[in-house]
Parts: structure tokens; sequence; C-alpha cells
């Protein structure tokens, strides 16, 4: 395993506040690889992690001037406990293996930084002080947050708080944003204009294409297809190899030797038949008040 892949995995569960962490730099000798890095820090549910999720990890990897990225995959969060929960563990080890599969390990890494803080400081500006804190402090590094269209879309909604999140040297210096269906470059230079209280800045606002073939993906599909597939082997059926056809086989085949993933997936998939909602700010405007968990509701 690589030095930054190494060095976020020694971190998982010893980051509380911005006190431990500055303990931790000075305990761990990993820790020294984080610091003065380019870190992006890319969250979601990862539940399971797609070929879109792939591709978008693999993307930032390679993007100029960046040398480390930060996967986090979700907690559990209201109304998801028992999902979130009961597959956190494998999560983590799905991007582990997603990672080394792609050859990303000498600059990606997953940790738990968002669990380790608790649902308050994880959901807060104390995430990004935590990661600054990483990077060496204020002024040291730079910080950039990956998220989807429809999270800076939402976050027109709470400007005021988002502002703090973009902070440069201090907290992020800008996100990384990946365009996917029903978005334009102009709507979401509109959006971040909106929160930033400002035209952004070219290093401010990073916008990214999606693929065609990967702008609709979800592992929402994924996780129903995994189902089917897991009812077809348990009846004797043939499945084709990787039928899923939205997952990497290492993580397909993963999925299929834990029962409780499945089965936790079985449960999800009866629960909510149509894809997962990504509940909008711009189209329920009462949820705008719920300004953090808002914020931090990544695509799945």
């Amino acid at each position: 395993m690589s030095a930054v892949a190494n060095a976020i995995r020694a971190s998982r569960g010893a980051l509380r506040h911005v006190e431990s962490t500055q303990s931790w730099i000075v305990s761990a000798p990993e820790a020294a690889v984080l610091l003065n890095r380019s870190l992006v820090y890319y969250n979601g549910a990862f539940s399971p992690p797609t070929l879109a999720h792939a591709h978008i990890v693999a993307a930032i990897a390679s993007y100029p001037g960046v040398d480390a990225v930060w996967m986090d995959p979700e907690p559990a969060r209201p109304k998801k406990e028992l999902w979130l929960d009961e597959t956190f563990d494998a999560r983590v080890e799905m991007c582990d293996r997603m990672l080394a599969e792609l050859g990303l390990e000498d600059v990606s890494g997953v940790g738990t930084l968002r669990r380790d803080l608790g649902p308050e400081a994880g959901s807060s500006i104390d995430l990004f002080h935590t990661l600054r804190t990483l990077l060496g402090g204020v002024g040291h590094g730079r910080l950039v947050w990956a998220l989807g269209a429809d999270v800076l879309d939402n976050m027109r909604f709470w400007a005021e708080k988002a502002r703090t999140f973009v902070q440069p040297g201090h907290t992020c210096d800008g996100f990384l944003v990946f365009i996917r269906d029903g978005w334009t470059e102009e709507k979401l230079r509109e959006a971040a204009t909106t929160v930033l209280g400002r035209e952004p800045k070219a290093d401010e606002l990073i916008l990214v294409a999606m693929p065609e073939n990967l702008a609709a993906a979800s592992s929402h599909k994924a996780r129903k297809a995994l189902v089917l597939q897991g009812a077809q082997r348990n009846t004797g059926e043939c499945a084709p190899q990787n039928s899923t056809s939205l997952l990497l086989p290492v993580i397909e085949n993963l999925c299929h030797t834990l029962p409780h993933v499945l089965e936790a997936y079985s449960d999800q998939v009866a629960s909510t038949p149509d894809a997962t909602p990504i509940v909008s700010a711009s189209t329920d405007p009462a949820q705008a008040q719920d300004a953090f968990s808002l914020g931090f509701r990544c695509r799945e």
C-alpha cells in the first residue's frame, strides 16, 4: 500500500476534533505524508461504489496539481441508520478495493472522517478545519471539496453558511463539481456565484463533465441488479458474469461474499423501489433550513 493510502487509512478512528488531529500528527509517522498536499475530499454513500464513482475518483486523481484524494464513505444519517450502519465497514472495504483495482493507491486513500467526527461536527465546518490541520494548518496545502451538482445547487439556499466552507487557506480553497444529467456549466456557475456572493475565481470552481454512458449511473440501480443477481444465484439460475454492468468485477464479487450487505440492499430496494430521492431545496424550499445535513447529502 502506498504512503498516501496508508496515511489516510491510519487516520481511521483517530480524528475526533482538531485537537486530537494535532496530537495524531505528532504521534503518527504516517501523518507527515499529508502535509502540504493538494488534497481533494470526496465523500458519498458509495453503496456500492459504481463505475461512475470509479471514473470520478480517477479523474480527480489525474487532475493537474492534485496529489492526494480522500474518499470518505457516509456514516448513518436520519431515516437510513440501518442501511448505512449495516454496510459501513463493507463500503470502506469496497472503496479500498476499488482504488487498488484502479491502481490509484499512490495518490488516493479511504478515510472515515465524517463518522469519526460524529454527526454534528462531521456535518459542519469542523470537517474542513480538521482536513486543513492534516495539511499543516492555515495557509498550508490546498483543499478542494468534490461534490455533486445537486449539492452545489442546494447551497444557494444557505449561502451564508456555505461561504464559510470556502475560505482559501483556512477551510476549502474551492469546489470540484461533476456535471451530470440535467445540469449545465452556466447553471452551476450561477449557483456558485450565489453561494460565494461573487463570481468564483478559476481555481475556486472546477467543473468536470461526466461521460454520457455514466452520467445517469447510480448505486440504486447497482443495488437492484445485485439483489436480482443474488436471487438468481440462490435459485440456480445462470447469471452472466458482471451482469450489473455498473460495477467493477472486484466490487460485484465482494458484494456476493457478504450476505449481510446483500440483505441490507434487498431491504433497501424493497423499501425504495424508485431511485433513492435526492432532496432538493430548489424543489422543496422547506428543506433549505437543514443547512448542513442538506449540504452533505451527496448523491449515491
